[in-house]
């Protein structure tokens, strides 16, 4: 089992690695970013420069700290690892999983993460995102009587530059309980989204607090709550 800096900085998730600082990302399906190779349990990987046309000329102005690049389900999904939010460490490989933490079953839809959470009282299929800052609907009603706060300009590198007034709507994810800052997804990304049943993105911002076990052989998200 090895082990890095985890940081939650800028509202994003990040880990230090030799080449520097990286963001972590289980909506992207790819890692990609500057170098050509970076550090990864031990031995060095091989990575792209994008994801496609999308680079980090485009990702930078969206993300308000220095980074290099992104660590995509392609390495997360490999292989266990746990995110320990309290001690400020990201290690890889299985270790053991408290019984008190909650099991949050997932499936994959093309890599990403989608998990059943209950959203302002409805029961949603979600893709659970860390690289995402703010929570996505594709159903505005879903946020009736929630507070709304400030508009968001957001980008994502599938979906593109988002725009979308939000609200602060409570979350209920397999017993795991966070209220998240929810925009709306609309047009195309909308379409593509729900034409595969995902009916909201939940984001990091829960994260930093807590000790999550992601496990991707086996479906799972284990999650302990401090304090």
């Amino acid at each position: 089992m090895s082990g890095v800096p985890l940081i939650y900085a800028a509202q994003h998730m990040f880990i230090d690695l030799p080449e520097g600082r990286w963001l972590v990302d289980t909506g992207s399906p790819v890692t990609f970013g500057d170098c050509a190779s970076i550090t990864w349990a031990g031995r060095a990987v091989r990575i792209p420069r994008g994801l496609g046309p999308v680079t980090m000329d485009q990702i930078r102005p969206h993300v308000h700290t220095q980074f290099q690049g992104l660590i995509g389900m392609d390495l997360l999904g490999a292989q266990s690892t746990c995110w320990d939010g309290p001690a400020g460490e990201f290690r890889i490989g299985d270790e053991p999983v408290p019984e008190a933490a909650a099991r949050v079953s997932f499936e994959s839809l093309m890599g990403a993460p989608v998990v059943q959470a209950r959203v302002g009282g409805r029961m949603l299929r979600c893709i659970f995102d860390t690289g995402a800052q703010y929570g996505y609907l594709l159903d505005r009603s879903v946020a009736q009587g929630a507070r709304q706060e400030e508009d968001i300009h957001d980008f994502n590198p599938i979906l593109g530059e988002i725009h979308s007034p939000t609200w602060r709507i409570e979350v209920d994810m397999g017993g795991v309980h966070f209220a998240e800052r929810f925009g709306l997804l609309t047009g195309l990304s909308a379409t593509a989204l729900s034409m595969a049943g995902i009916q909201a993105i939940i984001g990091c911002s829960w994260l930093p607090g807590r000790r999550v076990w992601f496990q991707p052989d086996r479906g799972v998200l284990a999650v302990e709550t401090f304090g």
